[in-house]
């Protein structure tokens, strides 16, 4: 099995560092691989990665819920798909007549549609166009939005390569203490797999990530593995950056089952394609000093999530991304993050906070001070 990414520093006081990897100050990388710390796939995980398509990022992890909590999980989209479908039903039953009668109306024949504008005031004419255009639109709406959903649950899409969450269940069943779930990127990485001529208008690199393009890619996989995230359940994971892909979760089921692969590398695992080769990481993995891949523990994780979200709720979401930036810079260095240089970056974390017209006094008490900054204190 393929390592976890670079081997992570520690710092001056012996802590970890933080415990995802982001990308050095010199971005955007002008290379045909992608930076530290992806690095290729391993012979084993290729197998996999062949399967995929190659225009999202993909997030893997383990479902090890109770098998009776899946079944619960699974009911809740099954009834509200159903009622969904009852709901079309209703209303096809009632639609269908007037849009007949409509297009009866169209080819001269009297119905009780029929118009006559001449004989009509202006006012009654306009009140008649808009009603039956309001009507046209509710309907497109119901069936041309809502009317996807229980199609895409059984039959999936062509994202999604025609599997739904239907087929996927009919053949993974409930009865695993494991099942392996793959999701991938929901629009953010777009813009990453844009042609070459595309990147290059838009003075990107064609040969590979922008600073900001790198960020969101580390920060994206490195919340969408966390462990209080992943301990969910499979559909509670469908939200604005993630989409379950249910063709892959049965690619990846068969190739275990196959012995082509084991669970234990699809675990908490990122895999990114780039100018047609496969890379991978494991963002909360580390290496020890046997060379071993261990899970990183819990701690580093919520020090990191409390140090982004006290960020989020002044609106300097922009400087929690760039101060993972400066520490993983520093811890780096060949010197390690140098008390020294603690006390230089917690000044310039303190300027940015300044700069922002925040009150970094204030900042610095509800984080709990130094141990409440990755990097300076407890943890990172």
């Amino acid at each position: 099995m393929a390592k976890g990414g670079r081997k992570v520093p520690k710092s001056a006081g012996g802590s970890s560092a933080v415990s995802f990897v982001s990308p050095s100050s010199t971005s955007p990388v002008m290379t045909d691989s992608l930076p530290p710390p992806f690095e290729p796939v391993s012979a084993v995980l290729a197998t996999f990665a062949k399967t995929l398509p190659k225009d999202h990022v993909y997030v893997v992890h383990l479902e090890k819920t109770p098998r009776s909590l899946r079944r619960q999980a699974f009911l809740v989209p099954v009834l509200l798909n159903l009622i969904i479908t009852a709901g079309l039903c209703w209303r096809l039953y009632y639609a269908a007549p007037i849009y007949l009668d409509q297009l009866i109306t169209i080819f001269g024949y009297e119905t009780s549609w029929t118009v006559t504008p001449g004989a009509m005031r202006t006012s009654d004419l306009m009140n008649t166009v808009t009603s039956r255009t309001i009507l046209l639109m509710v309907d497109y709406g119901i069936f041309g939005i809502l009317g996807r959903w229980p199609w895409e649950f059984v039959f999936g899409d062509k994202y999604g390569r025609y599997t739904g969450a239907c087929g996927w269940k009919w053949e993974v069943g409930f009865g695993r203490e494991e099942e392996v779930i793959v999701r991938r990127g929901r629009k953010w990485d777009a813009p990453i797999y844009q042609s070459e001529q595309q990147r290059k208008g838009q003075g990107k690199p064609d040969k590979g990530w922008t600073k900001e393009e790198e960020l969101m890619v580390y920060a994206k996989c490195s919340e969408g593995l966390r462990k209080t995230t992943t301990a969910k359940t499979a559909f509670s994971l469908l939200d604005k950056d993630w989409d379950l892909d249910y063709r892959a979760m049965l690619d990846a089921t068969e190739l275990v089952e196959e012995g082509k692969m084991q669970t234990k590398d699809l675990d908490h695992l990122v895999l990114a394609p780039w100018n047609g080769k496969w890379y991978l990481w494991y963002p909360h993995r580390s290496e020890t000093a046997d060379g071993t891949v261990e899970p990183q523990g819990p701690q580093d994780d919520e020090l990191i999530q409390n140090f982004k979200q006290h960020l989020i709720a002044i609106n300097c979401e922009d400087v929690f991304y760039r101060w993972i930036e400066i520490v993983q810079y520093e811890t780096n260095q060949p010197a390690g993050f140098t008390l020294k240089r603690k006390k230089e970056a917690e000044e310039e974390l303190r300027k940015m906070l300044k700069a922002r017209q925040k009150d970094d006094q204030a900042f610095w008490k509800a984080i709990g001070g130094p141990s409440g900054v990755p990097g300076l204190g407890g943890g990172g």
